[in-house]
């Protein structure tokens, strides 16, 4: 290791300890140069992924007080870290997760000094040199499929209602997909994602965010959208034949990503490291009626999946694979696809994150002061 990188090493060991993880590699430590300097690295390394007043990380840090604050600031200005200025006057900060977190920061608050097409390029490197493993190689997936607003005929319940968890969150934020601005891979719609509540961020906490304009780099890629907008990015969303996918658990759902297989992270987990439920599925699947069904073979090429294929002029669909996206159904202008119930095979996703991180086997979840 290089002496020059080693606040950096530090600051990757500290993501490869969140829930979600983050390998440290070489890849890793060049991404983290471009978004921070060697003080922030340092300061930022000594950071927990709850929130602690500044003065413990400027002791755990070994900094001057006062000098770890202003790097405080400046990262939290830049929404490379969480820091909140709470009723009683203390300043607490937190570490955010690589994924979802600090990636999406570095597109929805872009540095111009900053070469994004490089940092595209790292990022795309280090999904496969280890990152999208980590990510999604275990038992519990950290995302989750919605089916369609529109195509199933059961009850759907408020947890797989997109439109629902929209309006039960505190606030809804267009961003564009970082993943495809990072990768470039594909001509789906850019400026179609969705930011819910503050849960990227670790949650709600009470008090003032702390922020210092002058800190500030470059005009933050996001807005906030009315209900109303926000189902008409959905229905966009699925036109384009992009999938909604949430975070998998019940309650305060941080974001709805509209994923295509191209380019996400979170579906190329199945679709390129074929590990089939890096996605969890939603409790419906595609079910075909073969009677209706002409052998057209639209259904094949939409199914970001590959789940379904024709044979004998009739599709079928692999249900091991299926994730009840329900982008067949709306490719299919016979109409012989509908989502119905999996029955007994339905998930039932973690309640919060903080179960997410229990099932994981982790120490690091999210608390709100």
């Amino acid at each position: 290791m290089k002496p020059e990188d080693k606040p950096y090493v530090e600051l990757g060991t500290t993501y490869s300890r969140g829930a979600i993880g983050a390998p440290v590699t070489d890849t890793q430590v060049e991404i983290l140069k471009t978004l921070f300097s060697p003080e922030e690295a340092h300061v930022a390394a000594s950071l927990d992924y709850v929130p602690e007043p500044e003065e413990v990380i400027a002791k755990r840090a070994g900094m001057d007080p006062d000098v770890a604050a202003d790097l405080l600031t400046r990262m939290a200005s830049r929404a490379l870290i969480r820091g909140v200025k709470r009723p009683d006057g203390v300043r607490v900060f937190r570490q955010l997760l690589f994924i979802p977190g600090l990636f999406e920061m570095a597109y929805i608050n872009p540095n111009p000094a900053v070469d994004m097409e490089k940092l595209g390029g790292l990022f795309e490197k280090y999904f496969h040199e280890g990152w999208g493993r980590s990510m999604h190689d275990h038992h519990a997936p950290i995302g989750r499929a919605l089916p369609p607003i529109g195509p199933p005929t059961e009850t759907v319940q408020p947890h797989e209602d997109v439109v629902k968890i929209v309006e039960q969150s505190s606030a809804a934020v267009l961003v564009n997909c970082s993943c495809r601005e990072a990768t470039r891979k594909c001509d789906c719609p850019i400026d179609i994602c969705m930011g819910l509540g503050q849960g990227v961020l670790g949650g709600a906490i009470e008090g003032e965010p702390v922020f210092d304009p002058k800190h500030m780099v470059g005009v933050p890629q996001a807005r906030v959208l009315s209900i109303d907008e926000a189902v008409h990015i959905l229905k966009r969303a699925e036109t384009a034949g992009l999938v909604h996918v949430t975070m998998n658990f019940r309650e305060d759902s941080w974001l709805i990503c509209n994923c295509c297989s191209h380019a996400c992270f979170l579906l190329r987990g199945a679709s390129e490291l074929d590990i089939p439920h890096a996605v969890a599925p939603s409790s419906f699947w595609s079910v075909i009626d073969e009677a209706e069904c002409t052998g057209c073979g639209a259904c094949e090429p939409a199914c970001p999946m590959l789940a379904i294929s024709m044979e004998d002029h009739v599709a079928k669909v692999d249900y091991e694979h299926c994730l009840g996206c329900g982008v067949c159904v709306s490719s299919c202008l016979p109409e012989a696809i509908r989502l119905e119930k999996r029955g007994e095979e339905v998930y039932t996703p973690f309640l919060d994150y903080n179960e997410l991180v229990s099932a994981l086997g982790k120490t690091h979840a999210v608390h709100t002061h």
